[in-house]
C-alpha cells in the first residue's frame, strides 16, 4: 500500500511530533549553557564545574540512549517508552531550577541526561518506519535539525529572556511546560512504529543478532564521527557564550542573539545537508560540512568582531549540525538490519556522548581555566576536523548513489 504524500498525511504528522520532541529535548539540554552567566555567580562556580555539568548530562544521555533504545528494539514497545521519558525530562527541568549547590545541579543534569537519551533513537525509528524511501534522509535530518532551531536558535532568546525578566530558576520551571504538553500529544496521536524484519520470521531477537551491528565498517567509522561531532558541539556551546561575555565583553542579551544565529544556521544545515546527501551522496556531504564547521570555533577564538559580523559568521559556520544526522542517524540506520536501527543510532549517541561529551568538556574547562577560553575553542575545532578526515573512508549508503544497499554488500563480503 503506497503512503500518502499529502500535507496532512501521517508521515508528515509524525515528523512534526518528533521534530518538537527532539527540539524540546535539546532546549532543556542547552538551557544551562545559555544560563551559565547567571548560574555561575549564583552558585559560585568555575569553568571546570560548568564543564562537569555537560559531562554528567552527556554520559547519562549516552548510556540511557543505548540501554533504553536497545530495550525498545527487543520489546517493540516504543511509543509508551517515548511518552514516559518525555515526561521525565520535563520533571528534570523543574528540578534544575530548585537546586542550590554545585552537587545538586550536577545530579539534576545527570537525571536530565538519563531521561533525554532515548528520545531521538526512538523518534528516528518512528520517522523511518513512516517515510517514503526518497524522503528518508530528509525526514530524519529535519527531525534532528530541531536541535538547531529550538535547542540552539530559539533557546538562547527564550531562556535568557526569561532569566532577565524573571530569574534563571523560573526559566527552568517554564521549560517543563512544553514537554508535558508534547507527551500528551504523542500519547494520543502516535502509532506504534512497524519495523520490518529481514528474515520475515517472528522469532524473538537475540544478542547474537545484535552483533550484526558491529560487522559493518560504517558502524565503526560513524562511532569516530560521533565522538568528533559531540566534542565539537559540546565544547563550542558550553564555552562560546562565556567567551563572548567575558573576553569579548558582549552583553548577555547580544550573546543570546549570536548563539541564536548559530542555532538558526544549525537548523537550516540540519535538514539542508541531509537533503543534499540524498542527491549527491552521504560521503561528499559529510566531507564538505565537516571541514566548514571546523572553522566556527577557530574564528570565534581568533577574530573578535562586532555583533553583526559575528551573527553572520556563526550562521554560516554552523554546518556541523548538518553532518550530525548523516553520521549519527542516517548512515548507521542504512547500514544495519532494520530492526536494529534504533540500537545503531543509540550506540552512536552513547559512544559520542561518553567520549566526546563527558571527558572532553571537563578537560576543556580545565584548559580554559589555565590557558584561556580560546583553548576550549581549539579542542572543539579538533573534534570536527577528525570527522572530516574519517569521512573519506565511509561506504556510500544513499539509495540514489548505490546499486545495492550497503547492508547487502557487507553481508556478501562476510560470506565470501
Amino acid at each position: 500500500m503506497q503512503r500518502k504524500s499529502t500535507l496532512w498525511s501521517y508521515q508528515n504528522a509524525i515528523i512534526m511530533m518528533m521534530f518538537f520532541a527532539f527540539g524540546f529535548v535539546f532546549m532543556d539540554r542547552q538551557s544551562i549553557m545559555f544560563l551559565s552567566p547567571f548560574i555561575i555567580p549564583a552558585l559560585h562556580l568555575n569553568n571546570a564545574q560548568v564543564g562537569m555539568f555537560a559531562s554528567a548530562l552527556s554520559i547519562c544521555w549516552g548510556v540511557s540512549a543505548w540501554a533504553v533504545a536497545s530495550f525498545s528494539d527487543f520489546s517493540g514497545n516504543r511509543k509508551k517508552i517515548l511518552v514516559v521519558f518525555i515526561v521525565i525530562f520535563g520533571i528534570a527541568s523543574v528540578i534544575s531550577g530548585l537546586v542550590g549547590s554545585f552537587m545538586g545541579m550536577l545530579l539534576a543534569r545527570a537525571l536530565m541526561g538519563l531521561s533525554e537519551g532515548p528520545v531521538f533513537p526512538i523518534a528516528a525509528v518512528a520517522v523511518k518506519a513512516s517515510s517514503e524511501p526518497k524522503r528518508q534522509g530528509f525526514n530524519i535530518g529535519f527531525v534532528q535539525s530541531a536541535a538547531g532551531l529550538i535547542g540552539s536558535a530559539l533557546a538562547p532568546l527564550i531562556v535568557v529572556g526569561l532569566a532577565t525578566a524573571l530569574n534563571w530558576r523560573a526559566a527552568f520551571y517554564l521549560l517543563a511546560i512544553p514537554a508535558i504538553l508534547l507527551a500528551v500529544i504523542v500519547a494520543k496521536y502516535m502509532r506504534e512504529p512497524k519495523v520490518s524484519r529481514e528474515d520475515n520470521h517472528d522469532r524473538k531477537l537475540t544478542w547474537s543478532d545484535y552483533r550484526e551491528i558491529f560487522k559493518r565498517r560504517n558502524t565503526w567509522l560513524c562511532l569516530v564521527c560521533s565522538i568528533g561531532f559531540i566534542t565539537w558541539l559540546i565544547c563550542f556551546t558550553t564555552f562560546a557564550p562565556i567567551l563572548m561575555v567575558e573576553v569579548d565583553k558582549i552583553p548577555p542579551t547580544q550573546m543570546s542573539w549570536a548563539m541564536s544565529a548559530f542555532g538558526f544556521g544549525s537548523w537550516v544545515w540540519g535538514f539542508g545537508v541531509p537533503l543534499v546527501s540524498d542527491r549527491i551522496g552521504r560521503k561528499p556531504a559529510m566531507i564538505m560540512s565537516a571541514l566548514v564547521s571546523t572553522l566556527a570555533p577557530l574564528l570565534l577564538a581568533t577574530i573578535h568582531v562586532g555583533i553583526g559580523p559575528l551573527i553572520i559568521l556563526l550562521f554560516i559556520l554552523a554546518m556541523g549540525q548538518g553532518y550530525a544526522p548523516v553520521a549519527m542517524s542516517i548512515i548507521p540506520a542504512e547500514s544495519v538490519p532494520p530492526m536494529f536501527a534504533a540500537s545503531a543510532i543509540a550506540i552512536m549517541m552513547m559512544i559520542g556522548e561518553i567520549f566526546g561529551g563527558t571527558t572532553v568538556p571537563t578537560l576543556a574547562g580545565v584548559a580554559a581555566d589555565h590557558y584561556g577560553l580560546a583553548a576550549a575553542m581549539i579542542i572543539s575545532a579538533v573534534g570536527s576536523f577528525v570527522v572530516f578526515l574519517v569521512s573519506f573512508w565511509l561506504k556510500e549508503t544513499a539509495p540514489r548513489k548505490v546499486t545495492q544497499p550497503v547492508l547487502q554488500a557487507d553481508t556478501l563480503a562476510a560470506i565470501d
